[in-house]
C-alpha cells in the first residue's frame, strides 16, 4: 500500500480539521452555548480535540466564551463557548419587484441593520447597482467584518453557477447575478432561489429548527416553496425544484397567467392579484402596490383584511394539497400572509376543512408563520452565505489554517 506524500497528508488533515470545525459550530448554533465536555460527547469527538478546535475558534472570532459558568459548586466550573456575534457578518441582498432588500447578520443569524430600497425598474444592472450602494452603507456603517453576501430573488435559480435563468416577474433570463454582484461589491457571492433560502434560514434559526422534513410555503408576487428533507434543501436535478405558479388551485385570477390559464397558484393567489383586486375595488390608488394594501390591513381596514382572509383560505386549499402529497413534518408560512398581518390561522382554517375532507385533519396543525416577520426575505439571503461560512469557515477567516488537529 503507497504511503500518502506529505503533501497528501496535509490536505487530509486540512479537511479533517475543516470539517470538525464545521460540525462544532454548527452544534452550537443548533444548541446554544455548551461546555466543552459536553460538546465533545455530542459530537462524538475526544474532549482535548474539542479544547484544541474551539480554542482556535475562539481566537479567530468565530466563538466565545460565555462569561457565566454553566454549573456552581465543587470542582472545576464548565464555562460554555457559544458562536460570537461580536466580530464577523454576512450580507444578505434578495432581489424582488421594484424592491431590494438588503441587510447584515451576524454569525449566529440575528439582524444587525437593514436597509430597503424602491426602484422603478427591474433591469438587472440597475438593481444591482442599486444593492451595492445599499451593501457599501451597511459594511461602512457595521461593527462587524463582513465575510460574504447572498443573494436570492425568486424564479429558477441555479445556485451552482450563479444564474437566475428564469425570474418571470423581473424578466431575468439566464442572468449573471452573483458575478454582477461580486464585482459591483467585491465581496463573495452566492445566490440562490428566496424560497430555498427561506427553507434555509428557518430550519437554522427560525421556526423550523430541529425539524428535519418540512415545506417553506411563500406566497408573494411569486409564489413557490423550498424543500428540506433528512435535513438538507432539496434543490432537484436542474435547481428547478420548487416552482408552484402553475399549480392549478380553486378560483379564478382577473388575468391570465403568461401560460394563458387564470388558475394558476401565481396569479389567483399571489401578491399581484391582490394589488389588482385592490384598486378593482377602490382601496388603493392605481400607483399603489401590494404593499400598501397591507398597511390598510395593520391600520384595521376591514375591506383590505377580508381580501388578505380571502386570499389565505385559498392559499391553505393548496397547502393541503402539499400535506397530503408530501407529509412534512411541519410547513412554515412565508410573504404577506405571515407579515406584516398575520392571517396563517385563515389558512390554516382552510387547510384543515380541506385536509378533513380527505381524512387528514389532523397535519393542519403543522402550519406555523414564518420566525422571520417583514424582515424574512434579507434574512434568508443572508443565511445563504452564512451556511457557507459554517460549511467551511477556513476559507473565510484565513486565521483558522495555522492550527493542526494533532
Amino acid at each position: 500500500m503507497t504511503e500518502p506524500t506529505g503533501k497528501a497528508r496535509s490536505t487530509q488533515l486540512g479537511d479533517l480539521r475543516q470539517q470538525n470545525y464545521s460540525t462544532i459550530m454548527r452544534e452550537l448554533m443548533r444548541s446554544g452555548p455548551t461546555a466543552r465536555t459536553d460538546l465533545a460527547t455530542t459530537i462524538a469527538m475526544s474532549t482535548g480535540s474539542v479544547t484544541r478546535l474551539t480554542g482556535a475558534l475562539v481566537r479567530a472570532g468565530l466563538l466565545a466564551e460565555v462569561a457565566e459558568p454553566a454549573q456552581r459548586g465543587k470542582g472545576r466550573p464548565k464555562v460554555p463557548v457559544g458562536i460570537d456575534g461580536s466580530t464577523y457578518g454576512v450580507i444578505g441582498v434578495h432581489f424582488g419587484l421594484y424592491r431590494v432588500n438588503a441587510c447584515v447578520i451576524d454569525l449566529r443569524g440575528q439582524l444587525v441593520a437593514e436597509l430597503h430600497t424602491t426602484e422603478r425598474t427591474t433591469r438587472l444592472d440597475s438593481l444591482v447597482r442599486s444593492a451595492a450602494r445599499s451593501v457599501r452603507k451597511l459594511v461602512d456603517g457595521s461593527r462587524l467584518t463582513v465575510l460574504g453576501a447572498g443573494a436570492s430573488t425568486g424564479g429558477w435559480v441555479d445556485s451552482s453557477t450563479g444564474r437566475v435563468r428564469n425570474q418571470p416577474i423581473l424578466g431575468w433570463q439566464n442572468a449573471p447575478l452573483a458575478k454582477a454582484l461580486q464585482d459591483a461589491t467585491g465581496l463573495p457571492v452566492l445566490v440562490d432561489s428566496q424560497v430555498r433560502a427561506l427553507a434555509l434560514a428557518e430550519h437554522w434559526f427560525g421556526a423550523a429548527a430541529g425539524v428535519d422534513d418540512f415545506i417553506h410555503l411563500f406566497v408573494g408576487n411569486v409564489v413557490g416553496a423550498g424543500f428540506v428533507f433528512n435535513g438538507s434543501p432539496y434543490r432537484g436535478a436542474h435547481s428547478a425544484a420548487g416552482g408552484l405558479d402553475h399549480l392549478p388551485v380553486p378560483g379564478r385570477a382577473g388575468e391570465a397567467c403568461v401560460c394563458g390559464s387564470r388558475s394558476c397558484f401565481a396569479v389567483v393567489g399571489g401578491d399581484l392579484e391582490v394589488a389588482r383586486r385592490a384598486r378593482a375595488a377602490g382601496l388603493i390608488g392605481d400607483d399603489d402596490e401590494v404593499y400598501d394594501v397591507f398597511g390598510l390591513a395593520v391600520s384595521g381596514d376591514a375591506r383590505a383584511r377580508r381580501l388578505l382572509q380571502e386570499r389565505a383560505a385559498l392559499v391553505g386549499k393548496a397547502t393541503a394539497t402539499l400535506i397530503e402529497l408530501l407529509d412534512p413534518e411541519l410547513v412554515v408560512i412565508g410573504g404577506g400572509i405571515s407579515a406584516p398581518a398575520d392571517h396563517v390561522p385563515v389558512l390554516r382554517d382552510s387547510a384543515l376543512k380541506e385536509l378533513e375532507a380527505h381524512g387528514g385533519g389532523d397535519a393542519a396543525a403543522r402550519i406555523v408563520p414564518s420566525a422571520f416577520g417583514p424582515h424574512a426575505l434579507g434574512i434568508a439571503a443572508g443565511a445563504i452565505m452564512l451556511d457557507a461560512v459554517y460549511r467551511s469557515p477556513e476559507a473565510f477567516v484565513p486565521a483558522l489554517t495555522a492550527p493542526a488537529l494533532q
